[in-house]
């Protein structure tokens, strides 16, 4: 399979991928590398507010918010916020956004607050900014030819002691050619590294059947902690 031979994706993809259940991506525990990590993103901070591109129903919101901070999501696929809020019995309110922007999902004690919307028209106008982001899934969700726009947004929401912490993925591309996208180290650093400073914090062998099905025989995620520039 050719390397340009891969789908464009798009808010309605992801979309219709909840609608036919369509969720691989999900998982149905906190990331592990989250898990191990977590005093890296909150470092010794009560009650931040962190940042889910693209959040899906994720357990790693729960997680965060049983920590005691507050939550910001974004996703385009209203099911998977429904649901989150449900299968966690969390109680929550809907409200419209202004200008058809879309909706948001509000938990009862206001400390989780899921934007149904797409993620490329959230600012920081709705919510400030964010003292920390958890990316696990949104990087490599993203077309390769909006990255340098979804690098612009991201930095455009972070408060100034913002810790940024992502994951992504990286296998053989001409053998699989994604979603989820790779993004390797040479990739990653030329995105973030004029304006951030990089730890790569883990590496993770994660290849599992599924994958094989791909096509692929290796996999890895990468764990990078990143931090605004002076």
């Amino acid at each position: 399979m050719a390397e340009n031979q891969f789908t464009e994706v798009s808010p309605e993809f992801w979309q219709k991928r909840w609608e036919e259940r369509k969720i691989g991506f999900h998982r149905s525990h906190v990331d592990s590398l989250l898990e191990k990590h977590l005093d890296k993103l909150v470092d010794g901070r009560q009650n931040i507010k962190v940042f889910f591109p693209l959040c899906g129903k994720t357990l790693d919101m729960k997680c965060l918010w049983e920590h005691g901070h507050t939550v910001v999501g974004v996703e385009a696929a209203r099911p998977a916020l429904e649901e989150f809020f449900e299968e966690q019995s969390i109680k929550y309110t809907a409200s419209d956004l202004p200008d058809g922007l879309g909706s948001l999902l509000t938990s009862e004690d206001g400390r989780i607050k899921l934007y149904c919307c797409d993620l490329f028209k959230f600012n920081s106008d709705l919510e400030g900014s964010m003292n920390a982001v958890w990316d696990r899934g949104s990087l490599v969700a993203i077309n390769r030819e909006d990255r340098q726009r979804y690098v612009k947004l991201i930095t455009s929401l972070l408060a100034p002691d913002c810790r940024y912490l992502v994951e992504t993925l990286e296998f053989d591309e001409t053998k699989f050619p994604g979603p989820p996208f790779c993004v390797s180290e040479q990739q990653f650093y030329d995105l973030f590294g004029e304006k951030f400073n990089i730890m790569k914090l883990d590496r993770k062998d994660s290849l599992e059947e599924k994958h094989r099905s791909w096509g692929l025989d290796s996999l890895y995620e990468n764990l990078y902690l990143t931090t605004l520039k002076n």
